[in-house]
């Protein structure tokens, strides 16, 4: 009977092993799916701050022109 209560536990530390593992392999998943969506979030963030920063810079382009317009406008009537 002892072979059959030492093959018992073997199987059953077998399983537990197993289970152990997957709990691994799943908690593995789960950082990576968070890692994922956090490299996700800050792509966007990059993405919207060019964005705003290429707006201002337009911006501030089409100021400089009115300006420089207005001053060689103003040179010539004067």
């Amino acid at each position: 009977m002892t072979g059959m209560a030492n093959a018992a536990a073997m199987t059953q530390l077998i399983q537990s092993d197993y289970q152990q593992a997957q709990t691994i392999g799943v908690q593995m998943q789960a950082d990576s799916q968070k890692q994922q969506m956090r490299r996700w979030q800050i792509m966007q963030d990059t993405q919207t701050k060019t964005f705003e920063i290429q707006q201002d810079v337009n911006v501030h382009k089409a100021q400089t022109a009115d300006k420089m317009f207005n001053k060689w406008d103003q040179y010539i009537r004067s």
